[in-house]
């Protein structure tokens, strides 16, 4: 056998082996980063959902209750303790880049202190009362999701001004 069909049958085979690990590693990052994307979002869209409903539930309870105000209290302390914003919190600290757990630490402290000031006698008499009373809550919330965003495409729109 001739040394020089030898050496090119050796060197085509490497390639050929080279070029379809590299092709298979290319193809297995990718799918890997896909995944990673896929189980923020869902975690993102859990936590960001669970956040509204409490407040929705919560700002129901203060505005909208019929209840004396101890009572609105308890009710909106069994709303955020039942609202599941506190478990899914722990799955952003372990999932989610350090700037958007301090953000969702920051979201789920909004509410419960907003729930302590309640228990603690502090009362609300409508929305807008609210609303500005919580506005670092609300800043926070939306800085939050705007980073979400950021973090399952970096090339993302920036969300549209708060209105409320």
């Amino acid at each position: 056998m001739d040394l020089g069909t030898l050496v090119s049958t050796v060197t085509g085979a490497a390639i050929g082996v080279g070029a379809t690990s590299l092709a298979d590693w290319s193809k297995w990052r990718r799918e890997q980063a896909e995944r990673r994307t896929a189980v923020k979002r869902e975690l993102y869209a859990a936590y960001l959902a669970a956040v509204a409903r409490s407040w929705n539930d919560i700002r129901a309870v203060v505005v909208n209750g019929t209840e004396p105000w101890p009572e609105r209290a308890s009710l909106a302390g069994d709303v955020y303790r039942s609202g599941g914003v506190y478990e899914l919190r722990y799955q952003i600290s372990i999932t989610a880049p350090p700037d958007i757990v301090a953000l969702s630490d920051q979201v789920m402290r909004g509410m419960r202190d907003l729930v302590r000031r309640l228990e603690e006698g502090e009362t609300f008499s409508d929305w807008t009362e609210l609303r500005n009373a919580n506005r670092p809550w609300f800043d926070a919330f939306d800085t939050m999701r705007g980073r979400m965003r950021l973090d399952l495409d970096d090339t993302s729109q920036p969300l549209p001004p708060d209105t409320r």
